[in-house]
């Protein structure tokens, strides 16, 4: 006889939240493509929400009404995702202080995170509780960034403190640099429109902090106490970030090292620190024994690990995994059977309709792609070796998950960040031990620091540990080769390659010919594609007028090549990572040559001309001129009338508020004008 259920279930029944969460997605994706009002939407979905119960009420299921049943459901999620969206963006809320912007005098803010300490400012993240007029005081809503430039060593203000600000709220705009990173967008996602930047004089106090919420206590005490025991910038930075989630003092040139040899995931709390938490908090109940209390457990872990998540500031990578650890924590509880693809899909499904926009956040995307590829990869791949001993069983097991997550991870590392951590496998498993040694050092240093004896010999193992692990990062980091760190794929062909990954996975795990054709006719098309990129790119020619603060720097890229014809000797490594590198990268032309000295030559047609001083001016007929030095506004005149080009380009080498001047004058004067620092980097051609 034959046993019930004769037929498998399909994935769609094993895993049910693909139902939703695809729909969902769908609709976060066209919130801001479909221009409708909140009514409106509701409307539609009580509509469809109608329609869907009648449906479901009729007797004869025919193929027809299925279908209808099937688009009905979407629509609803698809709507309810839209309204979400709604819900969450700041800019719908009446009391949202960016409306008041134009009319209001000053404002009050609360300091809403501790000042972050910058090069020349102190950066501080505040909540908008009021708007000025006069005598009137408006209750207001919305966050904002305050940038105070520094004066002395000591900052006055601290987390909570309530304060007056001036209204010089200026909107939250990119350097316009090509390919850099969107910051605009990524602030709005965030729903932070606006920032300004005052001197300390311009902040009036208005009530100090007396209590902080006890999350944000704990979090500043544990700060403190490892920042009074590990002297180390270095490590301090490290362990902060990875144990408490705080990343203020962790070092860039670290973090670069980190991300190029694959294990940037290690600083950030996410699955494997929750997972870590959870054994440290099992290792302490190993008491318990038998099966049947195991649910004990977890009853106890779920509060503790949400408690160490809001400490550590509730990242969205530490978020999900809480999420998920608790679905899986209450199937347990429940003696109900575990499934890790389907408790993932639910907890993306609860994140997204928490905070919708976490949808466009690469930490998120990052993490449950990793998880998805564990989830898919780990098993299949673990099964082809066997071994007998424990600790080969474990080493075989970290590097069976380092394999199995970069699968699915690597096209979104290469999409993003334009590399491919070669050494990604010994560098993790490395990173693995290193984690757990470096959190329980961490812990027992706050456990300890009332000892304080203790707390620093603990601190100098720590400390010593931790450069080990960096002089083997860093040289581990030196065996990617250059062509590595310099990967670019468009969207269109990190769809091919997924496409491919897929497609291939599907025909090792069922086997099925037919998938294997598809397959490579995909890998095929992104081969074509990846060619047609590569060809074009050999044949560009292209000119850069970079936005970078108080340096002109500029840039001709002829082929896979590019030359300085002008640049500054204050530019930075930071500055050339995030200014530079993403055009080079973006074009295929990262590779370097010699200085160019010309001053005048043509590019696509056009003649362009340098001007380093106003005594080089000379009667060539130039379509574009670029202003290499802080010109009055009767020479900009006078360039005009010499030259009659096309557009006058000035660089930011002159300050923004002379910018806007000279920007003013030749508007007056009906001259064509590009100020880098109020318009963006100049590109010829455009993008």
């Amino acid at each position: 006889m034959k046993q019930w259920p004769v037929n498998k279930a399909d994935f769609w029944e094993q895993a049910p939240f693909t139902r939703l969460l695809l729909p969902l997605i769908a609709g976060i994706a066209v919130y801001n493509d479909i221009n409708l009002t909140f009514n409106t939407i509701i409307t539609g979905i009580t509509i469809c929400l109608l329609l869907f119960i009648v449906v479901a009420l009729a007797r004869k299921q025919h193929t027809a009404v299925r279908i209808v049943h099937f688009v009905l459901l979407h629509a609803v999620v698809i709507l309810s995702a839209w309204a979400l969206c709604f819900l969450n963006d700041v800019r719908n809320n009446k009391d949202w202080f960016g409306k008041q912007v134009s009319t209001a005098d000053a404002f009050v803010a609360t300091i809403a995170e501790p000042p972050a300490e910058k090069e020349k400012t102190w950066k501080l993240e505040v909540n908008v509780l009021g708007s000025i007029k006069g005598t009137m005081l408006s209750k207001t809503s919305g966050s904002a960034f305050v940038y105070v430039f520094k004066y002395g060593d000591h900052f006055p203000f601290k987390q909570g403190d309530t304060v007056f600000l001036p209204n010089n709220w200026q909107p939250i705009k990119n350097a316009g640099n090509p390919f850099e990173f969107d910051y605009a967008r990524y602030t709005a996602q965030h729903n932070l429109y606006f920032q300004q930047f005052l001197a300390q004089s311009d902040i009036r106090l208005f009530n100090r902090s007396t209590s902080l919420a006890w999350t944000d206590e704990v979090h500043n005490w544990c700060m403190a106490r490892l920042q009074t025991f590990i002297s180390d910038k270095q490590t301090l930075g490290l362990i902060q970030a990875m144990l408490i989630g705080d990343e203020a003092n962790l070092d860039s040139e670290l973090r670069q090292a980190y991300s190029e040899t694959g294990i940037i995931h290690v600083i950030v709390i996410s699955g494997s620190h929750i997972a870590f938490f959870f054994f440290i908090i099992t290792f302490c109940l190993g008491w318990i024994r038998s099966k049947k209390y195991r649910w004990i457990k977890y009853a106890l872990a779920l509060p503790l690990i949400w408690a160490y998540v809001l400490i550590s500031g509730a990242p969205p990578s530490a978020v999900r995994a809480a999420i998920m650890f608790s679905i899986l924590g209450v199937g347990f509880i429940f003696q109900k059977q575990p499934n890790s693809l389907n408790q993932l899909f639910a907890a993306a499904f609860v994140l997204l309709c928490v905070q919708p926009m976490w949808l466009y956040s690469v930490g998120f995307q990052l993490s449950f792609i990793a998880v998805l590829s564990l989830i898919v990869f780990y098993k299949p791949i673990y099964n082809l070796w066997q071994p007998s001993h424990a600790i080969t069983r474990g080493l075989w097991g970290t590097i069976v998950a380092s394999i199995a997550a970069e699968i699915l991870v690597a096209p979104l590392v290469v999409y993003y960040f334009h590399l491919f951590p070669l050494m990604f496998i010994i560098a993790n498993v490395a990173a693995f031990l290193f984690m757990g040694i470096v959190l329980v050092a961490g812990m027992l240093i706050i456990a300890f620091s009332s000892m304080a004896p203790v707390a620093h010999l603990l601190a100098i193992v720590t400390t010593w540990l931790t450069s080990v692990f960096h002089t083997f990062v860093f040289n581990i980091q030196q065996f990617n080769p250059a062509s590595l760190l310099h990967l670019n794929i468009t969207t269109i062909e990190m769809v091919l390659l997924y496409g491919t990954i897929t497609l291939a996975a599907i025909y090792f795990f069922k086997k099925k010919r037919p998938v294997l054709f598809v397959a490579l006719a995909t890998f095929c098309v992104l081969v074509i594609s990846l060619g047609v990129s590569r060809w074009q790119a050999l044949h560009q020619q292209r000119l850069i007028v970079y936005n970078i603060n108080h340096i002109n720097h500029i840039e001709l890229i002829e082929g896979w090549k590019y030359s300085v014809l002008n640049s500054d000797t204050s530019l930075t490594e930071k500055q050339r990572t995030y200014a530079l590198k993403p055009a080079q990268v973006g074009w295929y032309a990262w590779e370097g040559t010699t200085s160019l000295n010309t001053r005048s030559f043509e590019i696509v047609g056009k003649k362009v001309l340098i001007l380093d001083s106003a005594t080089a001016m000379a009667s060539v007929p130039s379509d574009y001129i670029i202003v290499n030095f802080k010109p009055k506004p009767r020479q900009l005149a006078e360039i005009n009338a010499l030259y009659h080009p096309q557009k006058i380009i000035l660089g930011s080498h002159v300050s923004r508020s002379q910018s806007i001047k000279c920007k003013q004058v030749c508007d007056s004067l009906h001259i064509p004008m590009h100020a880098t620092q109020t318009d963006g980097a100049f590109i010829l051609p455009g993008l």
